[in-house]
């Protein structure tokens, strides 16, 4: 039975369990957002947990666009959300300990991914493959973490709560355990950078990049290709405070107002001599495809991450082949590019350090899904949830 209580209770009343997972709480407050676009803070009972081998008190739950969408657009039932997830460990089952390499204690990043792992199944038996299984693919099977029904179980699969449980299937990745919060919220959406820009994009030594939208994944892949060597990175985008944000990590700011083509744009960002890749975080569709086609390189690619509202876009082939270019449609990273990002995140030269940081307590989450659903969000893309109690809302720049 599922139970909601006021926020003022404290966490101290909820205890925790003495029994085959020491350590594991009995109620965990959530913020649980509903079908009709609301959220309200609830306690949620750990004792009807499912398949739970484990526990995570949550540290961070960092706030993507994804998000924004799926709440905005009505979600199928109750909800804990959040699916770039940090937090220590605090209970674990010793087999998954083994498997995962890691304890109690550890400070990790989940991903949201929650595969069948099933031996027939064809994406789950390839190495790596794990994040196209039919089951936590989000457009199918919807098995993954932030989407799982609060009435399910705990309810306890998403990181807008002081603690999540851990399934056999959860993909778990130690970091290490002095790397900032804030940094290491960073840990997935970094994660898609580096696969997006350097993985797939190519980008590295000398290498001029153009990424377009300077949000939450736009600003993350200006620091992958500064991280990765790039000589030029040109950040395209209609916030003006955003694209500020690009210019402290290194990027040349290019305001696109909608009144010159974006070929244009960055033709005269390049000074004429074009560029290796277009990465599209936006989904601009035939602006995309048509710009880059005037204005890749020899073997340059556009790598397409964004789902704008133009599904069907016009490529011009001959462009394509004269050019010898790639465009690759992305989603998710590799479990390579995750370890990329930490291994960066760590070494302290990302450079998203210099991004704010807005924190919002369990009791913000729906205002602050419903500002950033209506363009009126902070003027940095960089949200996190902070569940326990002692954290609060602010905007905090390392900085400063």
């Amino acid at each position: 039975m599922k139970n909601h209580y006021s926020t003022s209770v404290a966490l101290a009343e909820a205890g925790t369990a003495a029994g085959p997972l020491a350590g594991r709480p009995d109620r965990v407050r959530a913020a649980v957002s509903l079908p009709d676009v609301a959220t309200e803070v609830w306690y949620l009972e750990t004792a009807g947990a499912i398949g739970a081998v484990g526990w995570l008190r949550v540290e961070s739950s960092a706030v993507c666009g994804t998000d924004v969408s799926l709440y905005q657009a009505g979600l199928d039932w109750p909800t804990v959300m959040g699916h770039h997830v940090v937090g220590r460990i605090t209970a674990l089952d010793p087999d998954r300990a083994l498997a995962w390499g890691v304890t109690v204690g550890d400070l990790v990043a989940l991903e949201e991914y929650l595969p069948c792992q099933r031996p027939d199944c064809v994406e789950c038996s390839i190495p790596g493959r794990y994040r196209m299984c039919p089951e936590s693919d989000l457009w199918k099977g919807r098995r993954r973490v932030g989407l799982i029904s609060s009435e399910e179980g705990s309810g306890l699969y998403g990181g807008n709560a002081e603690y999540m449980q851990l399934n056999a299937n959860s993909i778990v990745h130690k970091l290490p355990g002095d790397l900032d919060p804030d940094l290491a919220s960073w840990t997935q959406p970094f994660a898609n950078a580096v696969d997006w820009t350097v993985n797939a994009g190519g980008a590295g030594d000398g290498s001029t990049v153009v990424v377009i939208g300077p949000g939450y994944h736009g600003i993350a892949a200006v620091a992958a290709a500064r991280a990765a060597g790039a000589k030029r990175i040109i950040a395209v985008g209609r916030s003006y405070e955003r694209l500020e944000i690009a210019e402290a990590l290194g990027a040349v700011p290019v305001v696109n107002d909608g009144g010159t083509d974006l070929g244009a744009l960055i033709d005269t960002a390049t000074a004429g001599k074009g560029t290796d890749l277009i990465l599209d975080t936006v989904g601009l569709g035939r602006a995309v495809t048509s710009a880059a086609a005037g204005t890749l390189r020899k073997l340059g690619r556009l790598v397409l991450a964004g789902l704008g509202p133009v599904p069907v876009s016009e490529v011009d082939l001959k462009a394509l082949i004269r050019g010898a270019n790639t465009i690759t449609g992305v989603r998710g990273r590799s479990p390579e590019a995750v370890r990329q990002s930490i291994e960066i995140l760590a070494s302290g030269t990302s450079g998203l350090e210099l991004v704010p940081t807005t924190h919002v307590p369990l009791e913000e989450v729906g205002e602050m899904l419903h500002r950033l659903a209506t363009g009126r969000g902070p003027s940095s893309p960089h949200v996190v949830i902070r569940p326990q109690p002692a954290q609060t809302s602010q905007t905090r720049n390392h900085k400063q």
